[in-house]
């Protein structure tokens, strides 16, 4: 038997057909957070990157 080669995992489609995938929902909600927290904490401090060019021209 290949170790390499996965098979179905009936068991765990039957799971996401009747409860939802909950390990996408769990990844996209994380994805979402991710950038709702990067948009809070944006200080627009030098280094940050999209305004890091408008410091230069203020110096």
């Amino acid at each position: 038997m290949d170790a390499t080669v996965t098979s179905a995992a009936p068991i765990y489609d039957l799971l996401i057909a009747e409860r939802g995938d909950v390990v996408a929902d769990a990844a996209r909600v994380a994805e979402q957070t991710r950038l709702e927290a990067a948009d809070t904490l944006d200080f627009g401090l030098p280094g940050s990157g999209e305004d890091s060019d408008t410091d230069a021209d203020a110096a």
